[in-house]
């Protein structure tokens, strides 16, 4: 890594506005890595017009892939990366030494940004040994520009999101921000305060309450359904830049309409099931998750038909 990059990524990252996608992982029918439908992926991203990935986060089931699957991930969606897609690397895990592992990797690869959850097994004592724990991923990641990914539905240690961020600065190398999957908006607006003051980034990560984001001060988001279902979500932030919030409320409602039969059926496996019938061969979960069975099908896309979302509605499904 150059000496000059964390500053280069942090410009490139700062300047993304909008939805970014969390992407799925692919995998064949056998339950094995299928990383050649990544550029097939990559360009449908970019024809819905998302400009950047976060890698291998929780929609992409991190926790249920090894280190060797996830550098091959990362590789893939790496080698055809561009200006018009940036990428950030999630590199959590319950095992320290592959989380560390897989930061060097992700420097290696140039990134743009690189993230951790907290563990989801084990339990820090307080928020100074949490951050001594990202402190130490965020170092093997060379000082790139680092997100902690605060999720504490994840069933991990969670303190106070302003707290971890008043505790990360000028702890964590390249602390850059939050990936900020809650609904506690009062620590939201707290963390909003101290991320102006100290240049820094919370990308919300809860599509269904996009709209509560942007009015209290967010500029990006982070989320599963901007792969497959992008274009209410970019109504969403049209609107709102704006100032017409009788149309940000519409194209809100249309995500939280979307996100009902996702929480129904379970999120990860409807989400594959929608980008399967956008037209990216996603393949199934990984064990012991499985597809939604015909019926199942049948009722999700049957309730989002009267959204007329692009790539969902009944004449448009090329895959599904």
């Amino acid at each position: 890594m150059t000496d000059d990059a964390p500053a280069t990524t942090t410009s490139a990252l700062q300047a993304i506005r909008g939805p970014v996608a969390a992407v799925h992982t692919p995998f064949d029918e056998a339950g094995c890595l299928a990383t050649e439908v990544i550029p097939a992926y990559a360009a449908h991203l970019r024809d819905s017009g998302v400009g950047a990935v976060y890698v291998c986060g929780s929609t992409g089931e991190s926790l249920a892939l090894s280190v060797a699957e996830r550098r091959a991930i990362l590789e893939a969606w790496m080698s055809i990366a561009g200006e018009d897609l940036r990428v950030v690397a999630h590199v959590g895990s319950n095992a320290l030494p592959d989380s560390l592992e897989l930061a060097r990797h992700a420097d290696s690869l140039g990134v743009d940004w690189i993230s951790a959850m907290n563990p989801t097994f084990g339990r820090a004592a307080d928020v100074e040994a949490l951050i001594g724990h990202h402190a130490q991923i965020a170092d093997a990641g060379g000082g790139r520009p680092y997100l902690i990914y605060e999720i504490s539905a994840f069933g991990g240690v969670a303190f106070p999101a302003s707290e971890v961020v008043a505790a990360s600065l000028g702890r964590v190398p390249g602390f850059a921000g939050l990936k900020f999957t809650s609904s506690d908006l009062i620590q939201l607006q707290l963390s909003l305060e101290m991320a102006a003051e100290h240049d820094l980034r919370i990308f919300f990560g809860s599509d269904e309450q996009l709209l509560a984001g942007l009015v209290l001060g967010c500029t990006s988001a982070i989320g599963s359904t901007y792969g497959y279902a992008p274009e209410p979500a970019q109504t969403v932030f049209a609107a709102f830049l704006r100032g017409d919030l009788d149309a940000a409320r519409i194209a809100q409602r249309r995500i939280a309409r979307l996100v009902v039969p996702l929480l129904r059926h379970g999120v990860l496996r409807t989400g594959r099931t929608l980008l399967e019938c956008a037209g990216v061969p996603i393949g199934p979960p990984r064990s012991p998750e499985r597809r939604l069975d015909p019926a199942e099908r049948a009722l999700v896309l049957t309730e989002l038909a009267p959204l007329g979302i692009r790539g969902l509605g009944p004449g448009e499904r090329t895959a599904c």
